[in-house]
């Protein structure tokens, strides 16, 4: 057998192997608050100000914030942040894109999650002491403090109604006091909500607030087979077809929250896809709200995309009553070989035409490793190392590359379009 074919049935087994045996470490931790973090948990964060601060300091910022966790031990974790937003000031718009990694403790109470949910008086970590952010402009804030419980609260966010432990702190900027409030989740203690208020002469407003869009854990608020994952949007077709009750983005948003979230081969896939997503899609959505000739050519680019999905999901309905997981890879594998075809074929034929070079068995490996320096570089670019994120990256990337060059060399063989 040429030894293309060897490699990628090697990565369907391993990528298969990889997340049974990562399923079953981390279930038992996605169940058990003791245990978040957890090795590969990922949340993803949408902050925005309010049209209050606009007016009043001619600002605006919005963004995404994504968090993976790894390496996590009793003490600690590296935490990978990836940050894609825009920040308006003085009708100056400014791109904020950057990723660090950090370490991280997982013994102590912090912003994005707690130990101690529901006690008084809680020292709550948010960043090292000696590090702090420029809310207002030339005053410096520092919420690794103590806070106040304030009781439980019940929060309703786009991921649904979630019962909580509310919290506040407060700091004074010259003549502004913020006050800061948070909503952790009760059953997981999990941050899903945050507000800050702004108080001025006498008068108080709301100027800035954090919701949860998307982790890969079990909730409340969630059934035994759906995750948390339940709906950032999908932005880029939300924008090009206008509204996310558009046939075609319910679809999409479904298929994923329902199928694919569903398993745990693939909600790990969606955490690597959303680190490297979410870090251009924003753009592109804004750039689509102000062209309706952009939204008409999108939705014509994401028109296969959309007959590929319903492919595969039906694929995986119907491969579900033997094996989720299973069913997940085929369907994934099945979906990803056509977004190759249907996507990079017309290139690959064009290329192939024009450099009249049969491609080889040689080549093929070349495009193998393509396929695993591309998956190396998104780790790198956007932090997500974990086994389960990388190894369904890898293997959808593969299979997209693998696909048309396949159909390539198959059409040189037969001689159909070119003679060597």
């Amino acid at each position: 057998m040429p030894l293309v074919f060897i490699l990628l049935a090697s990565l369907s087994v391993l990528t298969y192997v990889a997340i049974s045996v990562s399923m079953a470490n981390n279930v038992v931790a996605a169940d058990s608050n003791s245990q978040i973090p957890f090795d590969g948990m990922s949340l993803v964060y949408y902050s925005e100000t309010t049209p209050t601060l606009q007016a009043a300091a001619g600002i605006t910022a919005t963004g995404w914030a994504t968090f993976n966790f790894n390496s996590v031990t009793t003490t600690s974790s590296i935490m990978n942040i990836a940050v894609n937003g825009t920040v308006s000031a003085n009708n100056k718009q400014k791109p904020v894109n950057f990723t660090l990694t950090v370490s991280f403790p997982t013994d102590q109470d912090t912003l994005l999650y707690l130990r101690h949910g529901g006690q008084q008086n809680l020292m709550i970590y948010a960043a090292p002491a000696d590090q702090s952010f420029q809310l207002i402009q030339g005053y410096n804030v520092n919420l690794t403090r103590a806070w106040d419980y304030m009781g439980q609260s019940t929060v309703t966010t786009p991921l649904g109604t979630f019962t909580t432990y509310r919290y506040h702190t407060a700091q004074t900027l010259g003549d502004t006091q913020l006050d800061f409030y948070t909503y952790y989740d009760v059953n997981t203690q999990v941050l899903v909500y945050g507000e800050v208020y702004a108080t001025k002469s006498g008068l108080n407003a709301l100027i800035e607030k954090i919701t949860l869009r998307q982790g890969n854990f079990q909730t409340s608020q969630t059934s035994q087979t759906s995750s948390l994952a339940k709906s950032p949007q999908c932005i880029i077709a939300t924008a090009a077809y206008g509204s996310e009750l558009a046939p075609p983005v319910q679809f999409l948003r479904e298929f994923r929250d329902q199928d694919v979230n569903g398993t745990y081969l693939g909600s790990s896939f969606v955490s690597a896809f959303n680190a490297w997503y979410y870090s251009w899609a924003p753009s592109i959505a804004q750039a689509e709200s102000g062209s309706s000739y952009m939204r008409a050519v999108v939705r014509a680019v994401i028109m296969p995309l959309l007959g590929t999905l319903f492919v595969s999901a039906a694929l995986f309905n119907w491969l579900r009553p033997v094996s989720p997981e299973m069913g997940m890879l085929i369907s994934g594998i099945v979906a990803s070989a056509l977004i190759g075809l249907v996507y990079l074929t017309p290139l690959v034929i064009v290329v192939g035409r024009a450099t009249k070079r049969k491609l080889t068995w040689k080549s093929l490996l070349c495009v193998a490793v393509l396929g695993v320096t591309l998956t190396l570089l998104g780790t790198v670019a956007h932090g997500s190392v974990g086994i389960a994120e990388n190894l369904t990256a890898l293997t959808v990337i593969e299979t997209i590359l693998m696909a048309p060059a396949l159909t390539l060399r198959y059409l040189q063989g037969k001689s159909l379009f070119l003679r060597v």
